[in-house]
């Protein structure tokens, strides 16, 4: 039989290999786990399919344009980037005529300062006209909610000289509260505006050299870009910005020309909107396809050049992205495409949907 000694002596035995043993084990666990993970980064489970909620959807359409000019790819790298091989395409539902459409259509121009019934060209379209001193005109489609409001603010040479814009926020903050004011200012456009000052010139509004030497002053609105999430963090991380790009990529979905005019008719003397809708919580993902595919298609005479853009000689294209296009006219979806930015103000555009869910 065992002494007292000797089994006390056994079980300090038994703690110390048994603590050893515990350690052996928790650290070949942490070490698998890691072995694991670093297995996973090195070979990661390939991502689910794309959605495509949709179905095929429409093809882009790109205003014809057959002038351009010779394309060479000069990109930073010198190699054209990794994109990713799925984009999110969002519902844009183009508004459809209803029994509220001509209702709308004149609480806006009441909104407006356009009190009267308004003549009736077409179905679709309504034309108010005031026998102002500006001759103010409002020529709306009651469809769309797309309208273009002008004055003729030559009747009225002062206007020219009562100008005293003294920053670029105050202009912006004021013509944006008068657009929520009359409720014309979706939230997606608040944040992404272009400023340009304007002069009178015999007449004819011309680029002016700054805010200080300007009459009047054109803002745009653009849709502000679509962030994606990191989904693994908890700060939400932006890991990648998608511009929206118009058809004319200098001009936003709301224009507006202000003046210097203490009323509202002579300070908003011309509005140009042409906002559309698009359902961010209602996208699906769709396979695109790959920048040197974009780059051969571009290159082949294929995508858009904007009108904007110089049509002959030789530009160097310096940079390529991903973004969406927001269609003039109704598209039904916002589409990913491929930006490319040149020399010489040159602007283009393809396609980024896989053919394959492209309806024929």
């Amino acid at each position: 039989m065992a002494t007292l000694t000797e089994s006390a002596d056994q079980a300090r035995k038994a703690i110390k290999y048994g603590g050893i043993a515990m350690v052996a084990i928790s650290l070949l666990w942490y070490l698998g786990i890691a072995a694991v993970d670093y297995y996973k980064k090195l070979y990661p489970a390939a991502p689910p399919p794309p959605t495509v909620d949709f179905g095929q959807v429409p093809a882009v359409i790109f205003p014809e344009n057959k002038e351009r000019p010779t394309l060479v790819l000069e990109l930073p790298t010198g190699a054209i980037p990794a994109f990713p091989d799925r984009m999110m395409v969002y519902r844009a539902p183009t508004k459809r005529s209803g029994f509220a459409d001509p209702g709308k259509a004149i609480e806006t121009a009441s909104a407006l300062g356009f009190i009267f019934k308004p003549d009736q060209p077409t179905e679709t379209n309504y034309v108010w006209t005031l026998q102002d001193q500006l001759s103010s005109k409002l020529d709306m489609n009651i469809i769309s909610g797309h309208f273009m409001l002008t004055r003729t603010w030559q009747n009225n040479p002062a206007l020219s000289a009562m100008a005293n814009f003294t920053s670029q926020k105050t202009v912006v903050t004021e013509t944006e509260n008068y657009l929520s004011k009359v409720g014309l200012l979706p939230s997606d456009i608040v944040g992404a505006e272009k400023i340009t000052p304007l002069k009178d010139d015999a007449g004819k509004m011309i680029n002016a050299l700054s805010l200080s030497d300007a009459d009047f002053v054109q803002i745009d609105l653009f849709r502000r870009d679509i962030e994606e999430i990191d989904p693994a963090s908890d700060k939400k991380v932006v890991v990648a910005k998608y511009p929206f790009y118009r058809t004319d990529p200098g001009k936003g979905l709301v224009r507006a020309i202000v003046a210097g005019g203490r009323t509202v008719a002579e300070k908003y003397i011309f509005i140009d909107y042409g906002y559309t809708l698009v359902q961010y919580d209602n996208y699906g993902t769709y396979p695109i396809i790959s920048g040197e595919e974009a780059w051969n298609i571009l290159s082949q005479g294929g995508g858009f050049v904007t009108i904007s853009s110089p049509k002959t000689g030789e530009v160097k294209i310096r940079k390529m992205f991903l973004g969406y296009y927001d269609a003039t006219d109704g598209q039904n979806y916002a589409m990913p495409i491929y930006i490319f930015l040149g020399d010489k103000g040159f602007v283009a555009y393809v396609s980024a949907v896989s053919e394959t869910w492209i309806k024929k």
